[in-house]
């Protein structure tokens, strides 16, 4: 597939910026797990008082740049956030990006994705398509699936480029309700639509020329493979 880099808006924090403060807040760290053990021992695993302490404790351990243990505290903390609050509350918002941000750091780009995923879910069951906000979410998402089609992250450009392009579509239809005519963002929606539609149709004849070859390969092994069978069935006859 030609490279063709998409427009976006960086929205990604790196593992050095979280890590700044790192010797501070490994100073909190124990107390802060002191914190969440004595209101889980007092109230429960899943009481509404945990959600800040555990965000917190969230917190703590990214800027020390443990990062497997802080997206262990944030699905911890989404967990508690949905029994009290509902599967779909707008409070999840924030911890899922802290967890996506963890998980970016480790590499874990296919449970990336599925976070990503979820996140659309979420902001489209919080907010109608006439929502400024729904935007925001979508916006999210739309990086996301720009940086892993321009740099091949995971090796799923194609898929990428179509969750693209479907999101700058619905993007295009929130503006058209939230936005004055003449704001820039319909061009920076519109040149991106055009590029994912010019790279799906280049990658939908390349996908149709690899398959016919794919096809051309196994015929060509099917016949070599009959004729290599014809002398040995001659002999056995």
């Amino acid at each position: 597939m030609p490279a063709a880099f998409l427009l976006c808006f960086s929205n990604t924090l790196t593992a050095q910026s979280l890590a700044s403060s790192s010797v501070d807040a490994s100073l909190y760290i124990d107390q802060s797990q002191a914190t969440v053990t004595s209101l889980q021992v007092d109230f429960g695993p899943y009481d509404q008082r945990l959600v800040e302490p555990l965000s917190d404790l969230g917190d703590l351990q990214q800027r020390v740049g443990d990062h497997g243990a802080a997206a262990q505290t944030f699905k911890q903390t989404l967990h508690v956030i949905r029994v009290n609050s509902g599967l779909y509350h707008e409070s999840q918002i924030a911890v899922l990006d802290k967890l996506i941000t963890s998980e970016r750091v480790l590499r874990n780009w296919e449970v990336v994705d599925s976070h990503y995923a979820y996140m659309q879910h979420l902001y489209q069951r919080l907010y109608g398509i006439d929502d400024s906000r729904l935007d925001a979410g979508l916006q999210k998402v739309a990086s996301w699936h720009v940086n892993a089609f321009n740099v091949n992250l995971d090796g799923k450009r194609f898929e990428h480029l179509k969750a693209a392009n479907k999101l700058f579509h619905l993007r295009l239809e929130v503006a058209d309700l939230t936005l004055s005519a003449d704001d820039p963002k319909f061009d920076f929606l519109h040149r991106n639509i055009a590029i994912c539609e010019r790279q799906l149709y280049l990658a939908s004849g390349l996908n149709k020329e690899i398959m016919d070859r794919q096809d051309k390969n196994r015929d060509s092994r099917k016949r070599s493979r009959r004729r290599s069978r014809n002398p040995i069935l001659a002999d056995l006859d």
